[in-house]
């Protein structure tokens, strides 16, 4: 798939960083459901952080890689490299490694690809965002809307967060990121248009 410069703007992977910001904060909800870890339920395995003291990394296979995900760090990595959007530094990166992950709080940052074109960033991103958007459909057929809802609520709450999308225009947000570059609009004209 090919994409211009012209499509993927640099204010656009801004954006994306800030819905996957929002997207850990629900996801670390998930883990603490009362019922059960549902990223467990969902096939990922969870192992103690290589970095930070007392955190998890929860790591499931996909497409030919592996996701990982850090109350700090979220990400697909497979041969090659892979993508990481790295919450303290909000931003979105490409990994340049296939066999050391990020690790939080020391994010080798020679590992960082930075010589790279906004073209490059995004094609890094969709297996991630293939599986961000999966999982968010399974989210959404096992809870319901009104879970997601709940969990936007407790987010916008938080000290300091700054609440992104509302969960129904933030997953169509991210297809159309994913599928459609060309069609992409801001998230605050995105919450104010239909998409089909």
């Amino acid at each position: 798939m090919g994409v211009s410069k012209e499509i993927i703007k640099s204010h656009f992977l801004r954006d994306l960083a800030e819905g996957i910001q929002q997207q850990m904060f629900f996801w670390g909800q998930d883990v603490l459901r009362p019922e059960g870890n549902f990223l467990v339920e969902q096939g990922f395995e969870r192992h103690p952080s290589r970095g930070l003291r007392g955190t998890s990394c929860y790591r499931k296979d996909w497409l030919g890689g592996k996701i990982e995900l850090y109350g700090s760090c979220a990400g697909w990595y497979g041969a090659g490299g892979g993508f990481s959007f790295i919450r303290p530094k909000r931003k979105c990166v490409i990994w340049s490694s296939s066999e050391i992950t990020p690790i939080p709080g020391v994010w080798q940052n020679v590992l960082i690809n930075k010589q790279v074109t906004r073209e490059e960033l995004y094609l890094a991103s969709l297996p991630f965002l293939d599986w961000l958007i999966f999982y968010e459909r399974v989210v959404l057929d096992c809870f319901g809307s009104s879970y997601r809802e709940a969990n936007y609520g407790f987010y916008k709450k938080v000290p300091k967060a700054k609440a992104w999308l509302e969960p129904a225009k933030a997953l169509e947000w991210f297809e159309c990121f994913r599928g459609t570059p060309d069609q992409l609009v801001r998230p605050k004209q995105f919450s104010k248009e239909v998409y089909v």
